[in-house]
């Protein structure tokens, strides 16, 4: 069914390399809207989209491929990524 429509690639199942970018796109749309109307879908949009961009990217989910970045890797981002959202929230 995915071949036929070209979401897939000819002779697998495995999905075309835009699949889980459109999947992501879709799906952070329609949570960003339920959780802050039109600009939260725009929002939950772009990073539906781009997580999806990672696992078309490599193949696995983003948390498998934070599972294995080495540990200073994942703390640091991990800590810029607390220094943004605590940023915005703040106000700072």
């Amino acid at each position: 069914m995915m071949r036929e429509q070209g979401m897939a690639e000819d002779g697998t199942n495995r999905p075309t390399n835009k699949f889980w970018s459109l999947l992501g796109g879709v799906s952070g749309g329609a949570l960003g809207f339920i959780v802050a109307n039109v600009p939260g879908m725009v929002a939950g949009a772009v990073a539906g989209n781009r997580l999806g961009a990672v696992r078309d990217a490599r193949g696995k989910s983003v948390y498998s491929v934070f599972q294995e970045l080495p540990q200073d890797d994942r703390a640091r981002l991990l800590s810029q990524l607390a220094v943004r959202v605590f940023s915005h929230a703040v106000g700072v």
